[in-house]
């Protein structure tokens, strides 16, 4: 029973269909063996019994018929007659002894009288004919001695007995093979239809877990198999109810969350747009007066009055940071920055970076300090400067006591760069938002001095660019610790930098072309190109341009034109149709005070140069000087 529990349960054998079978034809195979051994035993003990009949009725014929022969000493009349029981009866011998004990007369196989047991032999008393026999027993104490004349043995042949049981066996082990079939045969059919069903069910189940809850299964509801059945529609309705009342939550909650969507990306494209808007109504006056604070700058001889004109253009940079920072979040925005990694040495970096800061530090008699860092790192070192620039400035920005730490610790296949303060620290609450647009914690009165907070926003944007992790951990009145990993590099591919030569002097016969729809603009660039010696020409539109450049007979050599222009128009036009009234690629720059993402990214998908509004005048003499110089390269070749 134990081998039966341990294989029913094993998953390993096969089907369902096996286990019923094995389950139906074990009772019935031993039920069935039970009964034909009853009805064997019963048959052989039957044949048993007829055969010691037959001996006994044997025995006491011969002993009635023997007497004459015996006691008139004819012994061949005695062996006929023995001889005549064993063919009628079927014995296997006969056989004569006197009374005391000697064989008289043997007939028969003497080898079988010796296999025989006393089951299958039989005596009988020979008396003379008056001589009475008790209870029809033989029974020499009840016989007299002189009324015996002797004994009479017979045996039934043992080949009978054999080929009786062997035939009864065969036919019982034909019953129980017949029966069995049957069985098996009923049981498997039986069987098949039980597995059918349930293969059925389980092939339902199965479409029902792969995710098709319109199947239902297909039998009568009666029996245990009906009910397990009716059982799995039931589960699969309500999983189809259940599934269905969450598809329209689902879409319901997703079309609320794709309504709040639009609302959030028309909020926050209005804002772009404001932002622009702003961005660049603001800049054209800011620009402006630049170039003016630039003109007056060098034709000024008085020293009060440098003084104060060192202050307006302290202050026009300034304003110029802030727009700046606007500038760098639109142009990451708009994906036009580009990450360029290279093998560079850390502790150079850093060095020029304690250069730049130092002064700041001391100022709020804050300690900056370096610590050494002998890695080759693998980046962009502009942006990874700009990342810690950031962070250094943020640091110093919020920090009154103590100082900033900036530190490195090397990895497996990375170093940590970290800059830590001991400023104010920002609660754990806080820490994801500071990572947004114009959040500053400490500066609820919007002090302009503090940034307009997006230094940070700048680094978080910067850090996904270049696909390097950015850390915070802070401890509110103890400090923060900011902290940037970055692949390592390797010292053999750190290439040399070579020093950048310095601008040459602009050519005396240049002719610039300047378009912009700003009258101010145009004085204060007038007034620029004049200290630099150089021959402009000034235009509102391209119609304008186009017009004094015929009366003047004359291709610029470079034109400048603002990107946003009236009656629709934008400095690509103007500069795509003077390029095609004269027939050739004239050197050309962009400026606009336009910080939009989609702004930054036409101009740049068009390929010419921009500068921001309010440009610094070094900057873009030098960008004039190296197109001119690049542009007339081949002539002076």
């Amino acid at each position: 029973m134990t081998f039966l529990r341990t294989w029913l349960h094993r998953p390993s054998h096969s089907s369902i269909r096996s286990r019923v079978l094995l389950i139906a034809l074990l009772p019935a195979l031993l039920a069935e063996s039970g009964m034909v051994a009853y009805f064997t035993s019963q048959t052989l003990a039957t044949a048993e019994n007829a055969l010691h009949a037959r001996a006994t009725s044997a025995a006491r014929h011969l002993a009635e018929t023997l007497p004459y022969a015996l006691v008139s000493g004819n012994t061949t009349l005695a062996r006929q007659l023995l001889e005549t029981e064993m063919r009628n009866s079927q014995l296997a011998f006969a056989r004569v002894t006197s009374p005391q004990g000697h064989t008289l007369i043997d007939t028969g196989n003497t080898h079988e009288d010796a296999r025989l047991n006393h089951r299958y032999r039989e005596r009988a008393a020979i008396l003379l004919p008056d001589t009475v026999i008790q209870d029809n027993t033989l029974s020499r104490t009840h016989t007299a001695a002189h009324d015996l004349l002797g004994e009479v043995e017979v045996g039934v042949k043992l080949d009978q007995i054999a080929t009786f049981e062997h035939d009864t066996l065969i036919h019982a082990a034909f019953l129980m093979l017949l029966a069995l079939a049957l069985t098996g045969a009923l049981v498997w059919r039986l069987s098949n239809r039980l597995a059918g069903q349930l293969q059925h069910v389980g092939h339902v189940v199965e479409m029902l877990a792969s995710n098709d809850l319109t199947v239902r299964t297909r039998l009568p509801p009666e029996g245990e198999v009906g009910a397990l059945a009716a059982g799995v529609n039931n589960m699969a309705e309500a999983l189809q109810t259940h599934r269905s009342e969450l598809e329209r939550r689902i879409r319901e909650a997703t079309a609320d969350l794709a309504a709040k969507k639009d609302m959030a990306e028309r909020a926050n494209q209005a804002k772009s747009r404001f932002f622009a808007a702003a961005s660049h109504d603001l800049r054209q006056p800011l620009h402006a007066l630049s170039l003016f604070v630039a003109a007056l700058k060098v034709r000024n001889q008085q020293v009060e009055a440098q003084i104060l004109i060192d202050n307006i253009e302290a202050s026009t940079a300034a304003m110029e940071l802030l727009f700046n920072a606007l500038l760098d979040i639109s142009r990451l925005d708009a994906g036009v920055i580009e990450a360029h990694p290279e093998h560079f040495s850390l502790q150079k970096m850093l060095h020029d970076l304690e250069q730049q800061f130092s002064a700041l530090a001391a100022e709020k008699q804050l300690r900056l300090r370096f610590r050494p860092c002998d890695f080759t790192l693998y980046s962009d070192p502009l942006l990874i400067e700009r990342i810690l620039a950031n962070l250094i400035t943020n640091a110093i920005r919020y920090t009154d006591d103590g100082g900033v730490l900036v530190a490195c610790r090397c990895h497996d296949r990375s170093v940590r760069l970290s800059v830590i303060d001991t400023g104010r620290g920002i609660p754990s609450d806080q820490q994801k938002s500071v990572f947004q647009e114009f959040v500053q914690l400490h500066n609820p009165a919007r002090d302009r001095t503090k940034g307009l907070g997006l230094g940070l926003a700048i680094v978080s944007r910067l850090g996904r660019l270049l696909g390097h992790r950015i850390d915070l951990r802070s401890w509110p009145d103890h400090g923060s610790a900011f902290s940037i990993e970055v692949p390592r590099g390797d010292a053999r591919l750190v290439q040399a930098t070579s020093p950048a030569n310095a601008p040459g002097p602009i050519p005396a016969d240049v002719l610039v072309l300047l378009v912009d729809d700003e009258n101010a603009i145009l004085r204060g660039m007038t007034e620029l190109f004049d200290n630099w010696n150089i021959d402009l020409v000034t235009a509102h539109s391209t119609d304008e341009a186009e017009h004094w450049l015929d009366s003047l007979g004359r291709v610029p050599d470079v034109i400048v034109s603002d990107y946003r222009l009236p009656d629709d128009a934008d400095g690509i036009e103007v500069i795509t149709r003077l390029r095609k009234k004269f027939g050739r690629d004239i050197p050309a720059i962009l400026v606009t005070g336009d910080t939009a993402p989609e702004t930054i990214l036409r101009i740049s998908q068009a390929g010419f140069p921009l500068l921001h509004k309010p440009l610094r005048p070094a900057k873009l003499r030098a960008l004039l000087t190296h197109l001119i110089q690049q542009a007339r390269a081949p002539a002076m070749g």
